[in-house]
Formats: structure tokens, C-alpha cells, sequence
């Protein structure tokens, strides 16, 4: 991918799913929950993300399982 393509790229839920292999219901609803990065455009009710927004999130995103309502247990 160019530089050029990188910063002009914008994907909406269908890339989004392809690129992480996350539903788009998911996606839909982990929008609304706030557990997804604000859409970088909106496109009337059509959010988008450019590549590197997305891909930073899927980096730094609990995995599987991860129980984001327990507290610490240490503590």
C-alpha cells in the first residue's frame, strides 16, 4: 500500500470485519458501547476508519475472553 492510498484509505464495517474477522453486528455494537476507536469520518450515518486507526486497535484490544467487568484480583 502507498503512502498516498494509506492516508486517503477509509474502511467501514465490511473491511473492518475482514481485516479482524469481527462480525459486523459486533463491530456495530462494540461502536456503541464506546469499545471500538471513534470513527476518523463520518459519512452521513456511515462511520469509516482509516487502516492504521483500526489496525492499532486490533493490536491493543483484549483478546478473547477477557472479563472486562471483574476488577482487579490482586488488589
Amino acid at each position: 500500500m502507498s503512502k498516498k492510498q494509506a492516508e486517503t484509505e477509509v474502511w467501514g464495517y465490511a473491511k473492518v470485519e475482514e481485516v479482524t474477522g469481527i462480525k459486523v453486528g459486533t463491530l456495530r455494537r462494540y461502536k456503541k458501547e464506546g469499545h471500538m476507536p471513534a470513527p476518523d469520518i463520518t459519512v452521513g450515518n456511515s462511520p469509516g476508519w482509516y487502516p492504521q486507526t483500526i489496525q492499532e486497535w486490533k493490536k491493543n484490544r483484549p483478546g478473547r475472553g477477557f472479563r472486562s467487568d471483574l476488577k482487579d484480583q490482586d488488589a
